[in-house]
């Protein structure tokens, strides 16, 4: 869905033309220091990317699958190429290919030239002027992955910051540490052709080593399909048992999908990974699953919560029934199922706990006989801040709901 710049918020619109003129202002002090038939060739080659399709994450955004090719860039060419190479050839694949709007093309071309040229200049400082082995280019190529991963994630976490409303150093270094296994193996190959060209040293071998990554783009984006895929029979899975669930309690859906709303929100907020927040994503609308064991009360065995977790035990991310088993831990030590306390229990758990309690509390869920005001409710939070619930959590979720407040009444 297209979206113009122009109705997107005023901070936003400035940083982005903040980021494109200061990759141009570099690449107007670069531009006499270029070699023009190798700035031809590579911006093709990241022309060319712009076939691969991305992948769709699970969390939203989209993953695009091209740093095996950006990191063979910056072993075999100068920074000056790379910068033209990657931020142009990206810029034009954008916009012939996937028909991106000029703005959203203009960024991401200059947030991943500039990172691609520093990683060069990184990989280059570090690099023997004669005959690279294999070794000094596997030192380089992982500083040019950890300068790539670290100068990119900065710019789109103020990006995502000032478009999304989230904050810029939790999402900074999520994002850091998010992949690192992934985007560490893409260096392998890359680090291989490097050193087969480096060996032929000619500068058609270059460019067709270069080009030759391009085949394992495809590849890398099969790998992040794979798991899409896997995430997505586990979403059909959770579904299935939320319509058992809903049989029983006809306001689970809704209450799961609002609590969950929340507490993904929440977690963005406080810095939690695409792994925990997946998890606490389905945590939450399956967090009273334990109730299709039957009805709940003193004479129970078990709580429902441990009941859940027993359910939710044979999933394969270990994290979801663990969220789930921990949901009614209070930050005191008072609650069940196993007295934990303070940062024992799970940081998913505890924003589930509190997202699960404000959305019972508007709706007028039990344990409560009426709906609360969403005021009353943000002040009864409140008050269990420090004893049941985690004070930390209890103010990122407050900021999440006030938020929220305020986009439906600018567009009321």
């Amino acid at each position: 869905m297209a979206e113009p710049l122009r109705d997107l918020p005023r901070t936003f619109r400035i940083y982005t033309i903040l980021e494109v003129l200061a990759y141009l202002a570099v690449a107007g002090w670069a531009i006499g220091q270029i070699h023009p038939n190798v700035v031809a060739i590579l911006v093709l080659i990241f022309a060319a990317t712009g076939l691969i399709k991305p992948v769709t994450s699970p969390l939203g955004g989209i993953i695009d699958p091209n740093i095996g090719l950006i990191i063979i860039a910056t072993l075999l060419w100068p920074p000056e190429d790379v910068l033209f190479g990657v931020g142009v050839g990206s810029f034009i694949g954008l916009i012939l290919f996937r028909k991106n709007e000029l703005w959203r093309a203009a960024t991401n071309g200059a947030g991943w030239g500039l990172p691609a040229a520093a990683a060069a200049f990184v990989a280059h400082k570090v690099l023997p002027s004669t005959s690279p082995g294999l070794v000094w280019l596997a030192v380089a190529g992982v500083l040019a992955v950890a300068t790539y991963r670290v100068i990119n994630t900065g710019i789109f976490a103020i990006f995502r910051s000032l478009r999304f409303n989230r904050p810029v150093l939790p999402g900074w270094l999520q994002n850091i540490a998010d992949n690192w296994t992934s985007q560490l193996l893409s260096a392998p190959l890359a680090i291989v052709l490097a050193a087969i060209a480096e060996r032929t040293r000619g500068l058609e071998s270059k460019f067709a080593l270069t080009a030759a990554y391009m085949i394992a783009l495809p590849i890398a984006r099969q790998e992040y399909g794979y798991y899409i895929r896997s995430q997505q029979m586990l979403a059909e899975i959770v579904e299935a048992m939320v319509r058992a669930l809903e049989g029983m309690h006809p306001t689970a859906r809704e209450h799961g999908d609002r609590v969950s709303s929340l507490a993904t929100e929440a977690g963005r907020r406080l810095g939690m990974s695409d792994r925990p927040l997946l998890a606490l994503r389905l945590a939450s609308r399956l967090h009273d699953v334990g109730l299709l064991a039957g009805p709940e009360g003193p004479g129970a065995e078990e709580h429902h919560s441990a009941v859940g977790s027993r359910v939710l035990g044979r999933f394969p991310d270990p994290l979801i029934a663990e969220y789930v088993r921990a949901h009614h831990e209070r930050w005191d030590g008072k609650g069940v199922p196993d007295g934990k306390r303070g940062t024992a229990i799970p940081l998913g758990a505890r924003i589930l706990a509190a997202a699960e309690i404000y959305d019972s509390a508007i709706a007028g869920l039990p344990p409560y006989d009426a709906a609360l005001s969403r005021q009353a409710a943000a002040s009864y939070l409140i008050s269990l801040a420090g004893t049941v619930l985690d004070p930390k959590v209890v103010m990122a979720l407050l900021r999440v709901v006030a938020e929220q407040q305020d986009k439906l009444g600018a567009v009321g």
